[in-house]
C-alpha cells in the first residue's frame, strides 16, 4: 500500500502478512520475478505458488467463516499490527499503542482505550507473543476484560518445527474466535 491518506504523517503498517490474501498475491509475484530470472526453474515456482494459493484460500474460508457471525467487532490489540486482519475480516482494530510495540501509551491513551471497552463491551484485550503483556492486562484489569494472545508472526525460527505460517495463523483464529465470543 502507498499509505494512509486520512493520516499521511502516521507509519504504514508492515504487516501485510496477517492477510492470508495478500500473502497469496506476494507469493504469485515472488513466482513470477524467479520465473524471470530463471526460466527453467519456472514450472516449480509456478506450481508452489499455486500451493501456497491454495493453501492461503483455505486458510481465508476459514477466517471468513469463523468470524462471520461474532458477538463483538471489536478488536482491541496491545498495538496496532493487526489492521490488515481487521480490514479482511470487517473487524475494529483498537490498539492501546501504535505501530511500534516498544511505544508506551500515555495516560490519557490508556484512559480512552479503556472507555472504548467498556462502551463496547470488549471482552478480551489481545497482545502479542514477543510483547510483554503489561499494558494488556492493564487495561483487561480495569475494564473487567480478559487477554488473549495474537501471534504476528515475527517470532517464526527456520528451527522451530511445530510452527509455520499456517499453524500460527490456525492458532490466532482460535483465539479470535473465542475473545470475540464468535459462533
Amino acid at each position: 500500500d502507498e499509505g494512509d491518506e486520512e493520516h499521511p504523517d502516521e507509519p504504514v503498517d508492515p504487516h501485510f502478512w496477517l492477510d492470508p490474501m495478500r500473502l497469496a498475491d506476494v507469493g504469485d509475484a515472488l513466482a513470477d520475478e524467479l520465473s524471470a530470472l530463471d526460466p527453467d526453474g519456472s514450472p516449480t515456482y509456478t506450481a508452489n505458488a499455486a500451493d501456497l494459493r491454495a493453501d492461503l484460500e483455505e486458510l481465508d474460508a476459514a477466517f471468513a467463516a469463523g468470524l462471520a457471525t461474532c458477538d463483538s467487532r471489536a478488536l482491541v490489540t496491545s498495538h496496532t499490527a493487526f489492521g490488515y486482519l481487521a480490514h479482511r475480516y470487517a473487524l475494529e482494530q483498537v490498539g492501546i499503542a501504535g505501530l511500534s510495540p516498544d511505544v508506551e501509551p500515555t495516560a490519557a491513551e490508556l484512559a480512552e482505550v479503556s472507555a472504548f471497552v467498556a462502551d463496547n463491551d470488549v471482552t478480551t484485550i489481545f497482545y502479542e507473543t514477543l510483547v510483554s503483556p503489561d499494558v494488556a492486562e492493564t487495561v483487561a484489569s480495569e475494564t473487567g476484560a480478559t487477554t488473549a494472545v495474537l501471534d504476528p508472526l515475527e517470532g517464526l525460527v527456520p528451527d522451530d518445527s511445530t510452527s509455520d505460517y499456517l499453524t500460527v495463523m490456525d492458532d490466532n483464529l482460535a483465539s479470535l474466535t473465542d475473545g470475540l465470543g464468535c459462533q
